[in-house]
């Protein structure tokens, strides 16, 4: 396994970018090879419906989660997306589509949904945090990740 800085990657995505990989294709191809790999990992058996549940933020790793999120709904899992600082677009629709659900932040102010969520997934997804992220975190992503 290769790993790369965040320089690195980014420059990595601009290089794709510029040959012709647009960042939506490369969000799809993140968003389906994490599906696959959290499905290899988790086999469940014929009745056992698992639960994924994915932090997503407002950036491209936020799209790679809903992406995998998506794929996971549609192979019988039940999953949800926990909206930070993100709002609804065409990979939150789709996931809704999919019949995955979607928790917006500024409709759980008290974090309860949070706390349900966490404690009864079987697969967390950080959709949250990506290349982009700069320290120190803003009040809304420490209060999630607190």
């Amino acid at each position: 396994m290769k790993l790369v800085t965040v320089a690195e990657m980014i420059a990595i995505e601009k290089q794709a970018n510029e040959n012709g990989l647009s960042y939506a294709a490369m969000m799809e191809n993140a968003g389906q090879g994490l599906a696959d790999v959290i499905v290899q990992t988790f086999a469940p058996g014929q009745d056992d419906v698992l639960f994924a549940f994915g932090l997503v933020g407002a950036g491209n790793n936020g799209g790679d989660a809903l992406v995998a999120l998506t794929s996971l709904a549609e192979q019988g899992w039940r999953s949800c997306a926990y909206l930070v600082r993100r709002q609804p677009d065409a990979l939150v629709e789709r996931l809704a589509a999919a019949g995955g659900e979607v928790v917006r932040l500024d409709d759980d102010p008290s974090f309860e949904s949070l706390t349900e969520c966490l404690e009864t997934a079987d697969v967390v997804l950080d959709g949250l945090l990506g290349t982009g992220v700069r320290l120190p975190l803003r009040e809304t992503a420490a209060a999630v990740l607190w």
